[in-house]
């Protein structure tokens, strides 16, 4: 453990809301508005997931986009809102993901538009998000029976609501908004709850109003939320094993890979890198895989320590190469504070409890990795019809 002398008494009280009872911050993911009559076919036929072209509106699925070698171009949410579908992608992908589309858009109706800049997405989490959400659904709906709220006692993921949120007061102002509810490893009962409340647009009347992104989190704080910053969102994302693109998502790495198998349907027809993944999985042949890492390194300051471990190797005893480390950040502990990380380790390395330690220039750095965990974000293999 090392010391905790770089993580103030703020950054600590926003880390323990998130993991203790409820935060929201701004998503930054892109937002692509996604209409035309062939969007969900044409979809399904190019990711790795199902999206069914004949879902009923609701339907929230998560899939992969791959390039031919079987590499992520990337990990979205494909949001069914009826009339249209809502796209939601890894900060900054947008025009990639636009560019993947119109490249293997031929024949089809369908038309895609940036609304990232138009709309505001809030993230809720923690294991009081439920009820911090449920308050600003009843809040923005005083006297409805039943009350909005009811709509998440079955807490059914993978599903899209149009809500009112509001204050938890009368007489406040109340925004329309899609409630998203993710698709999540049924077998995961850690997993704390997480809402993205996507508000369809993004005003502020004047200069000295309050934007809609700042009502919202007003909102949700007013709800029993603590805002959490940038840095503590980005803590809490390695903490769960979530990948990032540009850190654990590229195309220098596939799905399998990712921990995303829980994303591919290997029952559906073909769709672009199908028969790469497919043969991968097949012949177990995936050479590494993401994985969480604790790192011991003495009393070293905690943040110079991670500040030095993105793109850091990992070695076995011998010294030979087994891994990479992809992200890295400090978290507090009841008694100091922990350096966390993710990274991708060789098959034949990936071992909870596994050590492996830190190169450095001069060899040995004297900090050692620890492998906690092996995450599959949306669980494993999805059984087959008749399985």
């Amino acid at each position: 453990m090392a010391t905790i002398a770089s993580i103030d008494a703020h950054t600590a009280e926003e880390f323990r809301a998130a993991t203790e009872s409820a935060a929201v911050f701004p998503s930054n993911g892109g937002r692509l508005r996604l209409t035309g009559e062939d969007a969900r076919d044409l979809l399904n036929r190019l990711s790795t997931n199902l999206v069914d072209p004949d879902a009923e509106s609701g339907e929230v699925a998560v899939t992969v986009l791959t390039s031919d070698r079987g590499r992520i171009v990337d990990l979205v949410y494909v949001i069914h809102c009826g009339d249209h579908q809502l796209m939601i992608t890894s900060a900054g992908q947008q025009q990639a993901v636009i560019e993947f589309l119109d490249k293997y858009t031929i024949m089809e109706e369908l038309e895609v538009e940036d609304v990232t800049r138009d709309t505001v997405m809030l993230t809720v989490t923690g294991p009081e998000a439920r009820e911090a959400v449920r308050r600003v659904l009843d809040g923005g709906n005083l006297g409805q029976d039943p009350r909005p709220g009811a709509i998440l006692d079955a807490q059914l993921d993978g599903t899209v609501h149009q809500v009112i949120v509001g204050e938890p007061i009368e007489g406040e102002r109340s925004f329309a908004a899609w409630l998203v509810i993710p698709p999540t490893d049924p077998d995961d009962a850690q997993r704390p709850p997480t809402y993205h409340l996507v508000y369809p647009n993004a005003e502020r009347i004047d200069a000295s109003s309050y934007s809609t992104q700042e009502r919202g989190i007003a909102h949700l704080e007013l709800a029993g939320a603590v805002g959490i910053s940038a840095e503590t969102a980005e803590a809490l994302r390695i903490v769960r094993g979530q990948p990032a693109y540009g850190s654990e998502m590229s195309e220098t790495y596939n799905p399998l890979e990712a921990g995303l198998i829980g994303a591919i349907d290997f029952h559906k027809g073909c769709y672009i890198g199908q028969e790469v993944i497919a043969r991968l999985d097949t012949y177990h042949k995936v050479q590494k895989y993401m994985v969480t890492l604790r790192f011991e390194a003495g009393e070293s300051d905690v943040a110079e320590v991670a500040a030095g471990l993105q793109g850091a190797r990992l070695n076995d005893e011998a010294g030979s190469a087994m891994g990479l480390v992809t992200s890295a950040t400090v978290v507090p502990t009841a008694d100091g504070a922990d350096v966390i990380g993710l990274g991708y380790v060789r098959t034949a390395a990936v071992e909870v409890g596994g050590r492996l330690t830190v190169a450095s220039d001069d060899g040995d750095s004297g900090i050692v990795a620890v492998i906690t965990a092996q995450p599959l974000l949306f669980g494993g293999e999805k059984p087959g019809l008749g399985n």
